[in-house]
């Protein structure tokens, strides 16, 4: 009888320090990738990461003719409309190269990483579950630790540990400086862990015993992240934190039905407190949240209204309150509505992943500011830079790899699928499209799309931390 390319793929055996260095890879890579100064370490990481991961993705490549493997397939024809792109429709030939060999080439390493790491998970499960998720969970965690620690030296350095000076790099900065980090990557970095902690609530949830010390540390987690939005007044953060706040009470609701306890009760009304508070605080916080209907009557009338074609230089209009609209509601909404007007007239895209909006709004209006840069939408920036061709083969691989993520069980359940569920979200309203959020993106569809893939069609065993 002839083996099936799935039994020959079951049969690898992956060295088990092999797997340990993609997993210890991954950690230290999503510890310092969105910290400044310190590439070569990210470099180093992605690197690593790829080199295992080409070995990995050839031992498993008999699984790559699956059918569930379309999402990756279709990330590989978006690299290729890339090149078409930089080759013959090209509106800035010289900034793309750049790109092409900076953004596209650290985009291809996280891919090649991602692909070889799930492999390897999917694959060799029953023999790595005593490690391998604290391990994948620890470099998650470890973005919102490194801010933790940043802003406790910061303002409690001296008066907590005597310390009578901080070194700049382990200080948090309101604004661009040389070790800051901008709110948007403690979005794209710190949300997807957010999430995958509520999804692993989820699973315990619905347990028969509940892992009370599992359910402290996700709960742990998840103010944890909240305290940084919190500390760095992430609008964006705090609004796609509590969408998936709501997305998590539902889903309970849905799975327990007739199975509701004192215990489950008790926990979700001090979450939805907790939410509530934290809420309340960030919405005192932010006058903009409460004029946000008058902003964006004034903002949607694009025409009327131009001061968005200056980025602020000419000031801002006064809304029906008699109030100048807030800079953020106002940006947000007239860049928006102007990105999809000139989505429709350039199907084909601009061709830059970090500026597109700003170049193409400029070609339209000769008389905007120069300094103009990103649409405020992730999605759309991207759009704007790929095209129709592009933004459908991104859009349709990661939904993809967010549906096969059913046949997974947790935790890589809730990491695949919550992590995709917050990327595709956070990208709808953040400026993220830029030189540093773009791999991240593509690591997480192609992680997520290979975990799918294993050498046999049995139920992934649950591991351990779930």
């Amino acid at each position: 009888m002839p083996i099936s390319k799935a039994d020959s793929a079951s049969s690898i055996q992956i060295p088990l320090w092999l797997i340990f260095l993609q997993c210890f890879s991954f950690a230290i890579l999503y510890s310092v990738w969105i910290l400044p100064e310190i590439a070569a370490w990210r470099n180093t990481s992605l690197v690593i990461g790829a080199a295992l991961g080409l070995y990995v993705s050839y031992q498993y490549r008999s699984l790559l003719l699956n059918k569930l493997a379309l999402p990756i397939w279709l990330i590989g024809m978006l690299f290729l409309w890339a090149t078409f792109h930089l080759l013959f429709l090209s509106q800035n030939p010289v900034v793309q190269l750049i790109e092409f060999k900076g953004i596209w080439k650290r985009a291809l390493l996280a891919v090649i990483f991602a692909l070889g790491l799930g492999l390897s998970i999917a694959n060799n499960t029953e023999r790595i579950r005593k490690w391998a998720w604290p391990v994948i969970y620890l470099g998650l965690l470890m973005p919102t630790l490194i801010y933790l620690l940043k802003w406790t030296l910061t303002f409690h350095g001296q008066d907590m540990f005597g310390l009578t000076s901080i070194p700049a790099y382990l200080k948090v900065y309101p604004g661009s400086q040389l070790f800051y980090v901008p709110k948007t990557d403690y979005v794209v970095f710190c949300l997807p862990t957010l999430a995958v902690a509520l999804g692993q609530m989820l699973n315990l949830l619905q347990e028969k015993r509940i892992q009370w010390a599992q359910l402290l540390l996700y709960g742990a987690t998840i103010a944890a992240v909240s305290f940084v939005f919190y500390g760095q007044n992430i609008k964006n953060g705090f609004a796609y934190a509590t969408l998936l706040f709501i997305i998590f009470l539902f889903a309970l609701v849905m799975a327990s039905k007739k199975k509701w306890t004192p215990i489950k009760v008790g926990i979700i009304a001090v979450a939805m407190i907790g939410v509530g508070f934290v809420g309340y605080k960030h919405v005192q916080q932010n006058d903009s949240w409460k004029t946000f209907a008058a902003d964006y009557r004034v903002a949607a009338q694009l025409d009327r209204y131009q001061e968005w074609k200056f980025n602020g230089e000419k000031g801002y209009p006064l809304n029906e309150l008699g109030k100048s609209v807030s800079e953020t509601n106002y940006q947000r909404v007239s860049w928006g509505a102007a990105g999809i007007y000139l989505f429709l007239e350039n199907l084909l895209g601009y061709g830059l992943i970090e500026n597109s909006f700003g170049p193409l709004v400029n070609k339209k209006w000769p008389e905007s500011s120069a300094h103009l840069t990103h649409a405020h939408s992730g999605w759309l920036d991207l759009a704007l830079g790929l095209g129709l061709p592009g933004i459908t083969l991104v859009l349709i691989a990661l939904i993809l790899a967010l549906m096969h993520t059913r046949n997974l069980v947790a935790p890589w359940k809730s990491l695949g699928g919550w992590v995709l569920l917050s990327t595709l979200l956070l990208w709808c309203t953040t400026e993220v499209s830029n030189n540093g959020n773009f791999d991240p993106m593509l690591f997480w569809v192609i992680f997520t799309a290979s975990l799918a893939l294993r050498g046999n069609h049995e139920p992934i065993q649950r591991a351990i931390g779930q």
